[in-house]
């Protein structure tokens, strides 16, 4: 009896035990979880932490790449520059920032007062900008006793030569003549040719710019390659000839925007084409409201004849010694070198530009009559004078610009095609 009850009471000993050992298994698992548990929470904690402050720093951080952004566009483009006077900031163009307040008060752009430029009672007339423009560095066009018009100039340009107006093929720039006979001889220092895919160019090493660019224009140019503004010297200069740098120009100081002669937005086939209008040989300096309204305004209607069916032979460039920004009046934008030498960027006191259109085909000079497109304009580079009207106020005649510049523009036209169509003043239709 007395063992039945000891072995009973072993038994549930046991029982307790092994109970009382999987309880303490069952708590140091709970334990354990909630350990774990703990520490997850924890660093669930800690990364919350860690990526509000990550999130804050983005916010910071972009918030700052957007306000530094801002204040490049709108202070003037800056670069920074190193050259003979150490590492500089410099503005490439004008800051808008400046004219805000005078935009409120319709004081800008500044306006100028053509009428007396012009030395007229009335706005401006053709006859009258002819009349105030400097003396021409090229003597004017004359005529020989055969009746064909002759030039000459300090740059080669007397004369006609046939090797140099001949052998261009149809939508060459210099298919209907070269307007200074130029040249890619390096003696020929001041009317140097140059011929790239894109345009034409007579380049001029004393005045740092195109004496003219010629270039070819109907729709087959125009696509949607973006603007590449990647203004850089041109590096086909002959080698030991200074090629001009974007912030040449010095803007913060003269004022003076890097104008295309021959636009971007009629080279956008490709990325390479419209890259190529941005080099410096294809720019002259030009003040804000000639670039910015009245020149781009005639590029525009230029396409838009393009658009309409017709391809262009246009020629431009610079004339002249003096122009007027926002800054003042000056001749020049002097470049101080590394080894002290000083050049010397003309600034012009006009741009001009002649454009002669025909409806697209083939057989283009058999097909130049005289009922061809011919326009010419002569713009002062100057500021305001987008309050005076638009391009259309400065249309003149090709005879006018070849007696202001000494050149000769389509001379392989048949003479009585070219003398009637030189001597035609556009009629602009809005």
């Amino acid at each position: 009896m007395y063992q039945k009850y000891l072995l009973e009471y072993i038994k549930n000993c046991g029982k307790i035990a092994f109970m009382s050992t999987n309880t303490t298994k069952s708590k140091g698992s709970k334990t354990s979880k909630k350990t774990s548990a703990a520490k997850t929470s924890g660093a669930v904690k800690v990364y919350k932490k860690i990526a509000k402050k990550n999130k804050a720093l983005a916010v910071i951080i972009a918030a700052v790449v957007i306000l530094l952004g801002l204040g490049w566009f709108f202070g003037g483009k800056p670069i920074i520059e190193i050259g003979a006077e150490g590492i500089t900031l410099v503005q490439t163009e004008e800051p808008i920032l400046y004219h805000i307040p005078e935009y409120l008060r319709g004081e800008y752009p500044p306006q100028t007062d053509y009428a007396e430029l012009n030395g007229t009672g009335e706005g401006n007339t053709n006859e009258a900008v002819k009349e105030t423009t400097k003396e021409p560095s090229e003597t004017p066009a004359s005529t020989s006793s055969s009746g064909k018009k002759t030039t000459s100039s300090k740059s080669g340009t007397k004369g006609s030569d046939p090797k140099a107006d001949t052998g261009y093929a149809a939508n060459n720039p210099l298919y209907l003549g070269n307007p200074t006979d130029a040249y890619a001889d390096t003696k020929k220092n001041t009317n140097y040719l140059m011929i790239k895919p894109q345009y034409t160019l007579s380049y001029n090493t004393e005045t740092l710019c195109p004496n003219w660019v010629a270039w070819h224009l109907d729709t087959s140019y125009m696509g949607s390659a973006d603007r590449m503004d990647d203004f850089r010297p041109d590096t086909e200069l002959p080698e030991g000839w200074y090629g001009v740098k974007k912030a040449d120009y010095q803007y913060n100081k003269y004022g003076f925007d890097r104008g295309h002669v021959c636009p971007s937005a009629d080279r956008t086939t490709t990325k390479e084409d419209n890259s190529m209008t941005f080099l410096m040989t294809n720019m002259v300096p030009q003040s804000p409201d000639n670039n910015r309204v009245i020149w781009m305004h005639f590029e525009n209607y230029e396409r838009q004849l393009a658009n309409e069916g017709n391809e262009l032979y246009i020629i431009a460039g610079p004339y002249g010694k003096g122009g007027t920004s926002s800054k003042g009046t000056f001749d020049e934008i002097p470049i101080s070198l590394k080894s002290g030498e000083t050049l010397h960027m003309n600034v012009p006191s006009h741009t001009w530009k002649v454009v002669l259109g025909i409806p697209n085909g083939e057989n283009d000079l058999s097909r130049v009559t005289k009922n061809a497109i011919i326009i010419a304009i002569n713009v002062p580079n100057q500021m305001g004078m987008g309050k005076t009207g638009d391009w259309e106020q400065f249309i003149t005649t090709v005879d006018e610009i070849e007696a202001m510049t000494g050149y000769d523009f389509f001379e392989l036209l048949p003479d009585d095609v070219e003398d009637y169509l030189e001597a035609q003043k556009y009629e602009y239709v809005k």
